[in-house]
């Protein structure tokens, strides 16, 4: 056999080969399932809120506020003096006890003060046997006169002396009164009710007129004095409601303003008004510090929204809206701004809104930035 029939041979084996590989693949291999065509989609996804997230407005009450800061002091409290010189013999009261008007409370030795009431009265009984004497004296002048047994002048005199004896009887007497007295103010009284603030000496200590010894408040009555900026003196009137916070104390507290002061305070500019508490409470002291808002003006039955659902953008102040189930934009007014208002959204503070929105309004409340108006909404639980 010559060489190139061989090589012949060999090519159509090799490409009967070939022809039996390809058979067996394609015979092992599943018909293929057709791919459905693509579709285009024209819609766009919705922008999914929360039902808390999207709130509907109706009429709330909001009040305009300022906060204050001051201290609570006691209305009626006073300062117990000694008016008589002398040793402490005895203090029956300390710090925080409680003691009531005309009670005891210190005493100043009277051994001396009673010496001198015993001298004022020898001096008046002393007098008044003086005076006795002259009287007895100008009526049998007064017979001798009327039977001409004594002249005029002497008469004169003997007149003259009853009434010194008279005035001397008085001055005694006078002088034993207050010898009484000054031995009564060794006994030092409570002049009132209330509590033991402080005591200023010690039994065994000396003191003069006008010493202090003890302070006493009554914590039935207190106040707090504030200090409001100069700005806000056009609203403030009496009677205006107050929720205060002190210290050490969970509870708030209500009060309202009993007195505004006619001037500013120097330096600070600020007027200091005066309010009164409620209510008392045994936990309250004089000195505490308070805090609270001062109730400038209150509005009922306004739209409002919480600060945060309000944009501003290019000098425009505007909110999203959920209408139907698209975005929409309103342009709004705002109006009074209440801190203290509890929103929808469970956020503190709410904004007036003056014109833009009306009841019924559903209003995204939190700020997600820039929307557009028109794209798909759907409003759900979370």
């Amino acid at each position: 056999m010559s060489r190139g029939r061989t090589l012949g041979l060999v090519i159509v084996g090799l490409a009967i080969v070939a022809g039996a590989l390809v058979w067996w693949s394609r015979s092992q291999q599943k018909p293929a399932t057709p791919s459905p065509a693509p579709t285009v989609s024209n819609t766009t996804r919705a922008l999914e809120f929360s039902t808390a997230e999207v709130i509907k407005l109706e009429p709330v009450a909001l009040t305009r506020v300022v906060p204050i800061t001051g201290t609570l002091t006691a209305t009626i409290q006073t300062i117990v003096k000694s008016r008589v010189s002398g040793d402490i013999s005895e203090i029956t009261v300390r710090e925080g006890m409680s003691v009531k008007a005309g009670e005891r409370v210190a005493s100043i030795d009277p051994t001396e003060f009673q010496l001198r009431v015993s001298e004022r009265e020898a001096a008046l009984r002393s007098a008044q046997a003086q005076l006795e004497q002259a009287r007895r004296t100008l009526a049998n002048n007064q017979a001798l006169l009327e039977k001409n047994f004594i002249s005029q002048n002497a008469f004169d005199n003997a007149r003259w002396s009853a009434d010194v004896a008279s005035a001397a009887r008085d001055s005694a007497q006078s002088l034993l009164d207050q010898a009484r007295k000054s031995l009564a103010d060794t006994r030092i009284t409570a002049p009132m009710s209330g509590l033991v603030s402080q005591r200023y000496v010690q039994p065994g200590e000396k003191v003069s007129p006008d010493n202090r010894i003890l302070s006493i408040v009554d914590l039935s009555r207190l106040e707090v004095e504030a200090q409001v900026p100069a700005g806000e003196a056009g609203s403030l009137r009496t009677g205006q409601r107050v929720t205060m916070r002190v210290e050490g104390i969970s509870e708030a507290f209500g009060g309202r303003v009993l007195r505004i002061n006619p001037a500013t305070q120097a330096g600070t500019r600020a007027i200091a008004v005066y309010i009164g508490l409620d209510r008392g409470d045994e936990r309250l002291r004089a000195g505490l510090f308070a805090q609270g808002s001062l109730i400038l003006e209150t509005r009922e039955g306004v739209i409002a929204v919480p600060p945060a659902a309000v944009r501003d953008a290019a000098g425009r102040r505007f909110v999203y809206l959920v209408e139907g189930e698209v975005i929409a934009e309103r342009e709004v007014k705002l109006g009074l701004l209440d801190d203290g208002a509890r929103a929808p959204t469970g956020g503190l503070g709410l904004v007036e809104v003056v014109s833009g929105l009306a009841t019924g309004d559903r209003v995204i409340a939190i700020n997600v930035g820039m929307l557009r108006p028109g794209a798909p909404v759907r409003v759900g639980p979370r």
